[in-house]
């Protein structure tokens, strides 16, 4: 059956386009297979305090995939990962990148291995473990998170995962001004915050990203 203007594939496709990635046909009705699974976990094992379906586009789909622009490299790890938020959202919309979900709680991790089987993304690992525990046998490119935690904090559990041409992005919401002051002053060095608007969402968003200083002039 095919879309109507107003559907949520039609919404997710000029929502996504507004951030600068086109999604194909596929990938808006992965995404969209996703949300249903989600919304009928979420009955049971509430996984999101969000369940409306078309917040859900909005708050959880299009906000995931804000981060697009700043991903750098194929191989990206999505640190407590939740319910794949940002990273199943970005596998299911760009099916060229590999991710690696961690996420230490068992509720969360059993969804995320769900979601995979179930949207066929196999561009998915799920790794069930606290992030600073985790000990992978390569490098990634891009570590992301979603409100894990402090800026300060992020940097120490994913320590041991740094190397130069890493790359380390944040979602927030308003301007992290005391979490850059927490950082050292070379912390601060590698650290940018660039404003980003959410198609379909009122409210502030930013994104932090951390890199080596080599890489910010050149």
């Amino acid at each position: 059956m095919g879309s109507v203007p107003g559907s949520p594939a039609v919404q997710l496709a000029q929502g996504a386009r507004q951030i600068g990635l086109e999604l194909s046909q596929a990938s808006c009705a992965r995404l969209l297979d996703y949300v249903a699974l989600l919304r009928r976990w979420n009955r049971v094992h509430n996984l999101t305090t969000i369940d409306d379906a078309s917040k859900m586009l909005t708050h959880h789909l299009l906000d995931s995939l804000s981060i697009a622009p700043f991903v750098s490299g194929n191989r990206c790890l999505d640190i407590g990962s939740g319910a794949g938020l940002p990273g199943m959202v970005m596998a299911l919309a760009q099916p060229q990148q590999q991710w690696t979900l961690v996420e230490s709680r068992a509720k969360k991790a059993s969804f995320l291995r769900e979601a995979k089987a179930q949207c066929n993304a196999k561009n998915v690992t799920v790794i069930a473990a606290r992030v600073e525990d985790y000990r992978p046998p390569t490098n990634f490119d891009t570590l992301a998170s979603r409100a894990v935690s402090t800026l300060a904090d992020l940097f120490k559990l994913t320590d041991h995962l740094h190397h130069p041409q890493m790359r380390l992005i944040t979602m927030k919401g308003a301007y992290p001004k005391d979490e850059l002051k927490a950082l050292t002053p070379s912390q601060q060095d590698m650290t940018q915050v660039f404003p980003v608007e959410v198609p379909g969402l009122g409210a502030r968003r930013h994104i932090v990203v951390m890199k080596e200083a080599s890489e910010i002039q050149s």
